[in-house]
């Protein structure tokens, strides 16, 4: 028997050898499969199988972060689950079910729309639109007072300060607990004994939540607050914030339970979790080359309070979930898939990229004199007036005057205010559109104002947008974590296409779409782009009037 320098035998490297080929065709036969594509007849509680579809002409889903998405089966009409959702008044009830099982992902919603199409050869064509489940979100109110009756609503909104994902999760929960076990709420069938009983078990409610512990969240601090607005308004801004999802997955018998002790038995049953996709605000790669790898950077806000530039760090932490074997997927902190798009070393089938410069280089904001000018320029002229009436036996010329002269003097002192972003001056150069004005945006020299200004340059701002076509593991498998290398809401790069240095830009995958027919494979789509980040300085102003607000409507202001 053969030792080799590290102690490992030949026939251990024998087995390494043949596991590691087992697994790569293992890999390569699930990439291969066609997407398992089902339609689910609605019951009063859970959902039953009324068949697979294997026999459709074209389809495709999207997944969009923190967004409603589409998906379309377009079926021939003898078929037989085309006649089951057209046919709506042979239905018991009248929604119907869709899930699509595709590398690892399950795309799950309810039919928006069913149109039938006749052509002059009377040959008929049904095409059936879903909606992704994360619809429910906008259709779902969160209460001021969940557990009390309508009738009955104190206080009159519901505040919450906690770490983001626990505390949208609760707010969740409390608002699934009032549909469906609160003593106030019918349920949906009242002549029904099982819908009476589904009301006191979360195992039969249509929507469920992952359980997680406050103890264990890293996620931001953020302040929750609602007056009846529904879950996707209520979560989207502070999702947003964090780097945040939801996600949202269908739970069918046979799928492993979500959490342990889960105890789901019905097929249908949606269960939502939010996920830290962040990494914006801490450290994270934005850009590279392809020959020195990815860089590095953190945020950083300049003095002048509306310039941001990335700094590169010197010392980068390591993501621990690299450390893991068997690991597939992307830490935010420390992205690491990279398409190339030029020569005979592209991955992509085809791309197409959007640069958008930035604008301006100074923004004037303002409209108002800053506090206490106007004041005090009435103030004196009033004084001076009086004083000079005083001796004519006038008193009050002082106010006559200055009514005569306010609007010479009103809003013309300090009035306006102006900033040059020197980067941004720097990186535009000579040539350059000069100068917005933002009209309408309060008092000079206050804290609206300086918001103002800096939504401005935000707006301004270049912008990086990728569209890519990309096949399935080519080189990298896409799909759920542990199945695939990435997935919706990852940040991946994408080298820039046409240039010579092989440069990389780093952007989050806002959006997935994947499409087949009859003659075509399935294919991918990717939509990478910059999350709508908010301005931190703006957010942190909101969250103050926000807290604010609620504390004088709850009376303790």
């Amino acid at each position: 028997m053969a030792v080799t320098a590290q102690g490992a035998s030949d026939e251990q490297l024998d087995d390494i050898y043949e596991q590691a080929i087992a697994a790569r065709e293992e890999r390569r036969r699930r990439r291969d499969e066609p997407p398992l594509i089902r339609i689910w007849e609605n019951k009063t509680v859970g959902m039953v199988l009324r068949g697979v579809v294997a026999a459709e002409y074209a389809g495709f889903f999207e997944i969009e972060v923190n967004e409603t998405a589409p998906a379309q089966l377009v079926l021939p009409f003898d078929h037989h689950l085309a006649k089951f959702c057209w046919e709506r008044r042979k239905r018991e009830k009248q929604n119907v079910v869709l899930t699509i099982d595709a590398a690892a992902e399950r795309w799950g919603g309810l039919m928006s729309n069913c149109t039938l199409t006749q052509d002059e050869d009377l040959a008929r064509t049904v095409t059936v639109d879903f909606v992704h489940d994360y619809e429910m979100f906008k259709h779902l109110p969160c209460w001021a007072n969940p557990l009390s009756p309508p009738a009955l609503q104190i206080p009159n909104s519901w505040s919450l300060f906690a770490n983001a994902i626990w505390g949208l999760k609760v707010t969740l929960f409390a608002n699934l607990l009032r549909l469906n076990g609160s003593l106030w709420q019918l349920p949906d069938d009242p002549l029904d004994p099982e819908s009476w009983v589904a009301t006191l078990d979360y195992k039969r409610w249509q929507m469920v939540v992952k359980p997680s512990l406050l103890t264990t969240d890293t996620s931001p601090l953020r302040y929750i607050h609602s007056e009846f607005e529904n879950f996707h308004d209520v979560a989207k801004p502070i999702l947003e914030d964090c780097g945040l999802m939801v996600t949202c997955r269908r739970w069918l018998i046979g799928d492993p339970q979500p959490w342990p002790g889960a105890g789901l038995k019905r097929n249908g049953q949606i269960v939502v979790d939010i996920v830290d996709k962040s990494g914006w605000y801490g450290q994270t790669s934005t850009f590279g080359k392809i020959g020195s790898g990815l860089v590095r950077t953190g945020l950083e806000i300049a003095d002048n309070l509306v310039d941001e530039t990335r700094i590169i760090l010197d010392k980068p932490r390591r993501a621990p979930q690299y450390s893991v074997s068997g690991f597939l997927g992307v830490a935010p902190e420390q992205p690491w898939v990279v398409y190339r798009t030029n020569g005979k070393a592209s991955t992509v089938n085809s791309v197409s990229a959007s640069y958008k410069p930035a604008s301006v280089a100074q923004v004037t904001v303002g409209g108002k004199s800053a506090p206490g000018v106007n004041e005090l320029i009435s103030a004196n002229i009033k004084l001076i007036f009086n004083i000079m009436g005083s001796f004519i036996l006038q008193p009050a010329l002082g106010s006559v005057v200055e009514s005569i002269i306010r609007p010479w003097f009103e809003d013309r002192l300090l009035a306006w205010m102006s900033i040059k972003s020197p980067l941004r001056s720097k990186k535009l150069g000579w040539a350059h559109f000069p100068e917005n004005v933002v009209h309408h945006s309060g008092q000079a020299y206050t804290l609206s104002a300086l918001l103002a200004m800096r939504k401005e340059f935000r707006d301004t701002n270049e912008q990086w947008a990728f569209e890519v076509n990309i096949g399935d593991g080519a080189p990298y498998l896409i799909g759920a974590p542990g199945f695939g290398h990435w997935t919706i809401g990852d940040r991946i790069g994408c080298e820039e296409p046409g240039a010579d240095d092989g440069y990389v830009q780093v952007l989050q995958c806002r959006k997935l779409r994947l499409e087949w027919d009859a003659d075509t494979p399935k294919e991918w789509t990717a939509t990478l782009g910059v999350p709508p980040l908010r301005d931190p300085v703006e957010w942190a102003v909101d969250q103050i009037n926000t807290v604010t607000s609620s504390f004088k409507k709850h009376g303790w202001l």
